[in-house]
């Protein structure tokens, strides 16, 4: 399965899920004109060619939103990146830009929204309609380039806050459809800098959201 370089991705809610998301909460507590912005290392570049580093795009201050400088980005907190330790928590960082391997990440994709039918994530006739042809992604924490096997987990179960890193068995709580359009939402395909960002949507089906889906989960 082909590895790629995602655009920022956008979390819109205002709580992210680890990804919460890929859920992360009070984003906006921060302040976001002091944040820098994220970097993956050149090292994971260089195995993984575009390596990147996933962000939370919302701001304390809306014009803010969806300025590269302010975004906040996704890190791995466990116990030590070269450790690859299984569901070690993931959370936002404000401080962005550390360059020790914990801020890179590589999106995999795993599946693509089918025009008809459930496929393998148990999609909807309004997913067929809203999201056909959008890539399903799995994203890997790498860090330094190296290929840790260990992906974006929303699980309850061991932590609280559901942001946490598991092996990658391409299931269902690490999927999430990344596109630039949704239902009820701006287009992010709309030019510079707004077309630097995607959003991505955990895979499972949450029928209180207009887009049937939540968009960002991981916990700060």
């Amino acid at each position: 399965m082909g590895r790629r370089n995602m655009k920022r991705i956008f979390y819109a809610a205002a709580t992210v899920v680890a990804a919460g998301a890929l859920a992360l909460t009070g984003a906006g507590a921060a302040n976001a004109a002091s944040a820098a912005r994220p970097a993956s290392t050149t090292a994971c570049k260089a195995v993984f060619g575009q390596c990147a580093t996933p962000v939370v795009a919302q701001s304390a201050v809306s014009t803010l939103d969806l300025t590269p400088a302010d975004d906040f980005a996704l890190r791995y907190a466990g116990a030590s990146p070269a450790a690859g330790v299984a569901y070690g928590d993931v959370e936002v960082n404000f401080s962005n830009s550390l360059q020790d391997g914990t801020e890179d990440w590589s999106w995999v994709q795993i599946g693509t929204v089918p025009h008809h039918g459930a496929g393998a994530f148990g999609f909807t006739g309004f997913d067929n309609t809203n999201f056909k042809g959008a890539p399903v992604y799995e994203l890997e924490y790498t860090p330094f380039g190296v290929d840790t096997h260990l992906c974006l987990t929303i699980s309850s179960r061991y932590r609280s806050n559901g942001a946490v890193l598991g092996n990658c068995i391409s299931a269902a709580q690490q999927a999430f459809i990344v596109t630039q359009t949704a239902p009820l939402l701006a287009s992010l395909n709309a030019g510079f800098p707004i077309d630097q960002y995607q959003y991505a949507f955990d895979v499972s089906q949450n029928l209180t959201d207009a887009q049937h889906h939540q968009i960002g989960r991981a916990h700060v």
